[in-house]
């Protein structure tokens, strides 16, 4: 047995320690179990892509089911992390900081999400928006907020996931960021994080059925799903109206990041739902049972 070269992992990895915990994994023992399995835990999240990978090789009922459940605990930690940043938040009667927030979502769909490199990539398209900036020939709002969509969208080529919309992978930042597809919210909140770092201050826009970002400077709304796509308030009013919603100007309000958060967990709940995949609906509603519950008490 050999781990495969196409899987990421942790190169300090002890392969053969490894493997040999992998070929214990069908022994009938359940203190064996937890010894195995807490020497799994012991390697961290990053070995989660090597984890799925014999999840699906073995045929064992035993040794899936250690998997399984190692998988999982790292999941659920993320969500305990998740939590305890809302209730923190709460007590010091502050807004989530978004981009932690969206990581820890990320980490429960996959727990190897690497913040550093997900910060990393953030940065290297900013930074994109700044080249792009200097270079041109007025420097001022609205020519900064092109370069932040050339970069984001002509370079980047972030797009709206037309295809498998309901695929969970379109709201988990580590997959986003991967193969650059995505639903209204998700991509939106990349954009305020990629503006933030051009030094542009953008917020969150709830309008129902859709989500769209606002630039206040220059007063316009942007289309994250839509290629980046400019909207006045006249826009927004029509879709509103267009899909059978009354138009109420409140629906043009900032919403702050608990509400982002609160619609990406509502988001990711019905797309694993729509995928069959009962433990991960589970878990994220009781942790947005949870979270909802802190806020209400605010």
């Amino acid at each position: 047995m050999s781990i495969p070269a196409d899987i990421p992992r942790d190169p300090a990895l002890n392969e053969v320690e490894f493997l040999a915990v992998i070929q214990l994994l069908d022994d009938p023992d359940e203190q064996m179990a937890e010894v195995l399995a807490a020497k799994l835990r012991s390697y961290g999240p990053a070995i989660v892509p090597l984890l799925r990978h014999y999840l699906a090789a073995l045929n064992s009922l035993r040794a899936q089911q250690t998997l399984e459940e190692v998988i999982h605990s790292f999941q659920k930690d993320a969500l305990a992390e998740l939590e305890a940043l809302v209730k923190q938040a709460a007590v010091e009667q502050q807004d989530i900081n978004l981009e932690e927030a969206s990581l820890l979502i990320s980490r429960f769909g996959y727990p190897e999400t690497n913040r550093e490199e997900i910060s990393a990539r953030l940065d290297e398209i900013s930074l994109r928006v700044h080249v792009l900036f200097i270079q041109t020939q007025h420097p001022n709002d609205l020519n900064l907020l092109m370069c932040i969509n050339r970069a984001f969208f002509e370079e980047e080529k972030f797009r709206g996931a037309e295809e498998e919309y309901y695929n969970p992978d379109n709201s988990y930042v580590h997959t986003l960021i991967a193969h650059k597809r995505g639903i209204p919210i998700s991509l939106a909140v990349l954009y305020i994080l990629v503006a933030e770092r051009a030094g542009v201050d953008m917020y969150g826009i709830g309008l129902p059925a859709h989500f769209v970002v606002f630039h206040p400077e220059l007063n316009v709304f942007i289309d994250a799903y839509n290629n980046g796509l400019f909207l006045s308030e006249s826009d927004c009013h029509r879709f509103v109206t267009d899909i059978g919603f009354e138009f109420d100007s409140s629906m043009l309000k900032r919403v702050p990041n608990t509400y982002i958060l609160m619609r990406l967990l509502k988001n990711i709940i019905h797309a694993h739902s729509k995928c069959n995949e009962p433990w991960e609906a589970t878990a994220l509603q009781q942790s947005l049972d949870i979270i909802t519950e802190v806020l209400s008490e605010q």
